[in-house]
């Protein structure tokens, strides 16, 4: 088992929003259980409540600075953009071996919800993933700050892709013990308005 104090918690919050209107998707306001807030707010709210939360983002950075350290997709000195940029740079900042990773536009996420990945027994593994019984969730996933330099150079080789990262590390896949809804993300305003 990881502990808490093993932990850090990356929030990505850095994508160009294309489908959502090139909105900051994490600062739209949601209406749910807490009020009328921000999606990143719900993400936020479901975060181990003792660990440092590092935001990726690279604008309103006033905004998320209020809800993190801000960590930008600048700072990992690489040509492209992307999630993975995003845990690059959250590895390099995090001070702690672990850090646990969630995109800022998942407004549903359940409480402890990153529980399974702490709890599961494959030791030996960097890299652990969520899988919610009917699809894997890549950018819900626990990785270890070890794996910063090594994820370097994938990112300099060209590659982009999240899940197929994961496979490259050979992560363990982690069922979530939840039901599959509760990982919706938001990609649009229709989305964000069926939730």
């Amino acid at each position: 088992m990881i502990a808490i104090e093993d932990l850090s918690a990356l929030v990505l919050c850095g994508g160009q929003g294309s489908r959502f209107g090139f909105m900051d998707k994490p600062l739209v306001p949601y209406h749910g259980a807490l009020g009328p807030l921000p999606m990143v707010d719900y993400v936020v709210a479901r975060l181990p409540q003792t660990t440092e939360v590092l935001i990726s983002a690279n604008r309103n950075i006033n905004e998320y600075s209020n809800r993190g350290r801000v960590v930008q997709d600048s700072e990992a000195s690489l040509p492209e953009q992307g999630p993975l940029v995003g845990i690059y740079a959250g590895l390099n900042a995090c001070q702690t071996h672990w850090l646990l990773v969630c995109p800022g536009d998942m407004p549903l996420l359940p409480t402890a919800w990153y529980e399974p990945l702490l709890h599961h027994p494959a030791e030996e593994t960097t890299t652990r993933v969520l899988h919610d019984g009917v699809r894997l969730q890549p950018l819900l996933c626990l990785v270890a700050k070890d794996n910063a330099a090594s994820l370097r150079q994938y990112i300099e080789s060209g590659k982009y892709s999240v899940k197929d990262w994961h496979r490259f590390m050979e992560a363990s896949f982690v069922h979530s013990g939840e039901d599959a809804s509760a990982f919706a993300n938001v990609n649009s305003e229709k989305e964000l308005h069926e939730l």
